[in-house]
């Protein structure tokens, strides 16, 4: 019986090991296909894009729009938090003691350019004040106040805009609790609605011109504004932006005599808000008379951009799967390599020891390999060596896993298979590499196999193919030696 053919290596890649070569293959593939949706997505995105650039630049602006009023509520908080600060760390230093002193008092509320300040106990009660008021001194006026109820609570407290209970004037406060040795006390500084601080930021958060831009409290009450306004309250100001403020905190002025839009940003530690509102001719001039040609330029330029990109990465995408292949594949035969038999089993043998099913494996090494390459040379080796490895591949099963373990051994990876069937499996090898027709180069009879045979169950891999070894050279020596019982024997009946 001849054998089939020598098949040529490029139509066996990595044998044995052909469902990984597939998984590597089809992976390549799939890659190479989300790396082409996902270019098509950008493209599409950035066509819709084009078309919808004047949509996407109002909402750029909105963004920006915002931002501004995040970036000006940000400053006053951190102004507040920084006047905090500095209140507490005076009034530990300096009003602490007991008695106080007004002289001392004044001189730390002068130092902060307040006009007006109260110092408490811990109990809510007026220990002092600048001005001095004698009518409520010693009576708890924190429980008139919420900034100063939370400050007696020990948090740090911004008012909105009140009657100071001192002085009698529209103020907004800053009341810090500290500890001193006879307990908490809370020292509040009252500042002007009209202080120079307050309304620098508010002049200085947006530089379209004209704008309204007010910082009021969670009652409406106008704290500062720009342009500078006498109206005490936002509601009698302007009514049409109180009204649209009441649905949302960024969009168009419902009602306003000039088409506007508004934002409007909380102060983070008060309740305090940053309104904004500008006319739509002003905040949306950059958009007026966008041309086409950049946007569509800019398109065409990306277009072939990642059509080139897509052909690029397709080709590292084969050629790493080349060298993959080729780092797992035994050139000669176009089986398996030992690394990538190892790697098989290590993972055989692992599934072995979870399932408890056993595993087998084969070690081949091939018979008077030596005298048939010194008599014909290395290409009569090298067709030898091809010819076990096409009988490999017509005589194991799909699922098993073989190569080339190195030089002018093979080997036979078979998972979930008993010692029984894996003897089968060697016999079925040996008579298949028997029945090659080789007789040109020595070997009539085919390719002679010595085949060592190793079953294990929970085994490490080097432990099974140290045991497939010891077999493989056991049946060599008993090969050895029935050649030389024989050799005896013919000898003893030719003397006779």
């Amino acid at each position: 019986m001849l054998i089939a053919p020598v098949r040529s290596e490029t139509a066996h890649p990595i044998d044995g090991g052909g469902r990984s070569h597939a998984r590597l293959l089809v992976g390549g593939r799939r890659r190479v296909a989300a790396v082409g949706v996902v270019l098509a997505l950008v493209i599409a995105t950035l066509g819709v894009g084009i078309g919808l650039s004047e949509s996407q630049s109002r909402s750029h602006i909105l963004s920006m729009f915002r931002l501004r009023g995040t970036s000006s509520a940000t400053f006053v908080s951190t102004f507040l938090a920084q006047q905090a600060s500095r209140q507490r760390q005076a009034a530990g230093q300096y009003l602490s003691g007991r008695p106080v002193g007004r002289e001392r008092l004044g001189m730390v509320v002068s130092a902060f350019g307040s006009g007006a300040a109260e110092l408490l106990d811990s109990e809510g009660r007026l220990l002092d004040a600048v001005p001095t008021d004698v009518a409520l001194t010693g009576k708890p006026i924190a429980q008139h106040y919420a900034y100063l109820a939370a400050a007696e609570q020990g948090r740090v407290a911004v008012s909105g805009v009140v009657r100071s209970a001192v002085p009698g004037a529209s103020v907004v406060a800053v009341a810090v609790p500290f500890s001193t040795p006879g307990g908490r006390r809370v020292f509040s500084t009252a500042y002007r609605t009209s202080g120079s601080t307050l309304a620098s930021f508010v002049d200085h958060t947006i530089a379209y011109r004209p704008h309204a831009v007010y910082l009021v409290d969670g009652a409406g009450n106008i704290i500062a504004a720009s342009p500078r306004t006498g109206v005490a309250r936002l509601q009698e100001l302007n009514p049409a932006l109180v009204r649209s403020m009441t649905h949302s905190t960024l969009g168009a002025v419902s009602g306003a005599g000039t088409p506007s839009t508004f934002s409007v940003t909380d102060v983070p530690g008060t309740s305090w808000r940053v309104v904004i509102e500008v006319p739509n001719n002003l905040l949306f001039a950059s958009i007026d008379g966008w041309t086409q040609t950049l946007p569509w330029l800019v398109f065409a330029i990306v277009s072939v951009f990642a059509i080139a990109l897509l052909v690029v990465f397709a080709r590292l995408t084969a050629l790493s799967e080349r060298m993959a292949r080729s780092a797992r594949t035994d050139p000669l035969t176009g089986l398996a390599n030992r690394r990538a038999l190892n790697e098989h089993l290590r993972r055989a043998t692992a599934r072995a020891r979870r399932s408890g099913r056993p595993v087998s494996v084969l070690m081949i090494d091939l018979d008077r390999f030596k005298q048939t390459n010194d008599r014909y040379g290395h290409r009569a080796g090298d067709r030898v060596l091809r010819t076990v490895a096409d009988c490999m591949r017509e005589a194991l099963r799909g699922e098993d896993i073989y190569g080339r373990w190195g030089g002018d051994e093979f080997f036979v990876l078979l998972p979930d298979t008993d010692e029984r069937e894996a003897a089968r499996t060697a016999e079925r090898l040996c008579r298949q590499a028997g029945a090659a027709d080789l007789g040109d180069i020595g070997l009539p009879a085919g390719v002679p196999l010595s085949i060592g045979v190793a079953t294990r169950t929970s085994t490490s891999p080097e432990d099974i193919v140290q045991a497939a070894d010891l077999n493989l050279y056991e049946q060599k020596a008993a090969r050895k030696a029935r050649a030389g019982a024989n050799s005896s024997q013919l000898k003893l009946e030719l003397s006779r």
